[in-house]
C-alpha cells in the first residue's frame, strides 16, 4: 500500500504555555527538563500528524540552551519535520520565550528529535514520504539525511554507572 506523502507545512506544530513558578528553579528560570518535556510533546504531535501512528521518541540530538526562559514568559514551541526514512522522522524543535509585559521575544532552545512510528503490533511502521516544496526544505532534508547516517554510524550505548 502506497502511503500518501505530506508536506512539512501540513504537519508543523506549535504549542504555547505560560511558565509557572512550579516549572522554575530558585533563580526564576524554567527547568531544562520542563522545556524538554514541552519540546517532546510538540515534536510527538508533529510526528503523529505526519505518520497517523503511535510514535515514540528514539533520540534527541544537538540540544542547545541559547537563553533562559523566565517565570511568566510565554514559551512557544515550534516543531517541523526535516527528514523521514522508512520508519523514523527527524523533527527540528525550537522554543521562543516572549516577555508579555515588555513585548520582546527571543529564541531560547533548539534540538532535533527522532521519532519512530509504531504499528498496531508495536513494531516499527512505514511512514509517509515527505513532500519537499522549496529549496530550503530540500537542503534541510539532505542535512537531516546526513545526521541520520551519522547517528547510525555512531550508535550510542548505555554505559555502566561508576557508582
Amino acid at each position: 500500500m502506497e502511503l500518501q506523502g505530506k508536506s512539512i507545512s501540513e504537519t508543523a506544530t506549535t504549542l504555547s504555555q505560560i511558565i509557572l513558578p512550579s516549572q522554575t528553579n530558585p533563580a526564576g528560570t524554567a527547568h531544562g527538563g520542563e522545556l524538554l518535556k514541552m519540546m517532546d510533546n510538540c515534536a510527538g504531535a508533529c510526528a503523529t500528524k505526519h505518520s497517523r501512528s503511535i510514535v515514540v521518541t528514539a533520540g534527541i540530538d544537538n540540544i542547545c540552551f541559547h537563553a533562559p526562559v523566565f517565570m511568566g514568559n510565554l514559551a512557544t514551541c515550534h516543531a517541523n519535520l526535516t527528514y523521514v526514512s522508512n520508519h523514523s522522522m527527524e523533527i527540528a524543535v525550537s522554543i521562543d520565550a516572549e516577555d508579555l509585559l515588555q513585548g520582546t521575544k527571543q529564541c531560547c532552545m533548539t534540538a532535533y528529535f527522532t521519532f519512530v512510528a509504531l504499528g498496531q503490533d508495536m513494531k516499527p511502521a512505514q511512514v509517509p514520504p515527505l513532500i519537499l516544496e522549496n529549496e530550503l526544505e530540500k537542503q534541510e532534508f539532505e542535512a537531516g539525511r546526513l545526521r541520520s547516517q551519522e547517528r547510525k554510524a555512531n550508535p550510542q550505548m548505555c554505559w555502566i554507572s561508576l557508582y
